[in-house]
Parts: structure tokens; sequence; C-alpha cells
């Protein structure tokens, strides 16, 4: 019986120490991937957009601002919804350290991309384009970031995590490689989207950017004429679009030009599978498409 008594006390303890590791949310998924890179086992990471979900249209269930609520760090983006979430989760536990994973980057703004983007929906214009995250150079500022308010609510880890942050940036330093090697041997510069949610990507390798939707909605007839138009103008091969959406706009698109479709999630949680599938798609854009 004492040995069973000891066993018991034991995995309570696990238990409790289990329970008692900081909970760090985090808005998007590919901000999971880099909190788990970073902090290991160390913290329990919550991610509160759900798989498939739309993130301009997401609102947290009460279960979620509850969980919220309760954590120790909230690591924010500049999404749509997070500046009300923290408002309220900061009137319920002004304990809860918000921490931004975009702080000190310039973001692009509506309407100032750099390329025929065709970017005007609401949502982003507060605060610029949030879609840092698929900027390999940018998604360093926020393994930086990161790491800051990790050192802040894991002060004994600091030394470890500054460890972890050097082996991170080396692994995006590969991803940005990859996507740069997969551009150059691009002989077609135009790269048609759905979503301008890769407006940083284009800039970053020289891509032009054409956006399927406008202002945020399913493309009238005009625009979607206009991107067919300029897309067979310059001989694209093929048409991404991303799970959160309505493909249908996208498959009229590829139709029409006679090529295929392919899908990218943006908001894959391996951030470094996710680069690297748009690195090998892009290397495989200007194949004909498949006879149907």
């Amino acid at each position: 019986m004492r040995v069973i008594f000891h066993v018991c006390v034991f995995f309570f303890a696990l238990a409790s120490q289990a329970s008692e590791k900081p909970v760090v949310f985090v808005s998007i998924p590919p901000q999971a991937w880099l909190v788990k890179r970073l902090a290991g086992e160390a913290v329990d990471v919550q991610t509160l957009l759900t798989p498939g979900a739309n993130p301009h249209t997401f609102e947290p269930g009460a279960r979620q601002v509850k969980k919220l609520v309760e954590a120790s760090l909230y690591l924010t983006l500049g999404m749509p919804f997070e500046a009300s979430l923290v408002s309220r989760a900061a009137k319920l536990n002004p304990a809860l350290k918000v921490a931004g994973m975009d702080a000190g980057v310039v973001k692009l703004g509506v309407g100032d991309h750099g390329h025929d983007s065709h970017v005007g929906h609401d949502s982003c214009a507060a605060g610029g384009d949030p879609h840092i995250w698929l900027s390999p150079r940018l998604f360093c500022a926020m393994a930086s970031n990161t790491v800051t308010a990790l050192g802040q609510a894991l002060p004994q880890q600091r030394e470890g995590l500054e460890a972890k942050l050097g082996k991170t940036v080396a692994e995006i330093g590969e991803t940005d490689r990859a996507l740069r090697d997969a551009v150059r041997a691009l002989t077609v510069k135009t790269w048609v989207v759905y979503h301008p949610s890769w407006s940083y990507l284009a800039a970053d390798y020289g891509l032009t950017l054409l956006v399927i939707e406008m202002d945020g909605k399913a493309p009238a007839a005009r625009h979607l004429a206009e991107v067919i138009g300029r897309a067979q103008g310059v001989g694209v091969k093929v048409v991404f679009a991303e799970p959160q959406y309505d493909r249908r706009p996208a498959q009229t698109l590829a139709d029409q030009i006679g090529t295929r479709l392919e899908m990218i999630d943006p908001l894959q949680e391996d951030w470094v599978a996710l680069m690297r599938d748009v690195a090998a798609k892009l290397a495989t854009s200007e194949r004909a498409p498949a006879i149907r």
C-alpha cells in the first residue's frame, strides 16, 4: 500500500507541474509553431484560430475567452479580432501580459503594396496588413519578439531561448534561400492568388501579385475579366487559392485561362513546411497544365 501511495504522489506531482506551465495564447497556427520551436515543453501553447477558419471574420467563443483570461501571456499579431479580445481579457484578468510579435515591424498599408495587389478590404485597414508571417524576413523579427516576451515569462530559461532563437533563425534562412532559388528560376514573375495575404512574400521576392478577390469580397465580373486578361497576357500557368476562402472564383479563372488550380494554406501551423510547399509549387508553376 505504501508503494502505491508513493506512486500516486509521484503522478499527482507530475500533473501539478504540468498544470503550472505558463499558458501562452497566440492568434494563428504559424505563431504556435514559432512558440513551440522556441519554448518547447516549457509552456502550454493555445491557438485561437481553428483550422479552416477565416481570420477576417473569426470571433472567439466563450470557452476560448475563458481560457485566455486564465493565461499568462497573449502574443498578438495585429489580426482584426485581437483589439476587442485584448480589451475584454484585460478587464477580466489585469495580470494577463500582452506582447506583439509584430513589434517594430513596418507593415504594408491598404493600397500601399508596391505592386498590383488590388487590396482594399477594411479588415486590414487598421494597423496595416497583418500577414507578416508569410515573409521569412519578417518572421525572423517575429521570432526575436517572441523570445523577448517569453524571456519575461520564463526568466530562468532566457539563455536557452536565445540558443533556440539562433537555430530557428538559421532554419528560416534556409527556407528563404529555397524560396529565392524557386523565384530566380521563374520566367513569369506574375503570381495569381485569391487573397492578398501573400503581399509581403511577393514584395520580398520581386513578384507581381494579381489578386482575385476585391475589397475582401468575391470579385465582380469586370475585375475577374481584368485579372484573366493580365494573367493570359504574361502566360500564367497556375492559379493559387487558399482553403479559408471560396475557391470557386479561383477555379473559374483557372478554367478560363486553361491553367491548373493549386491550394496553399497560409495558416498551416508548420511554417517551414508551408513555405517550402510554396517554393515547390512556384518552382513547378510554369509547367504546362494537365489536359482536362
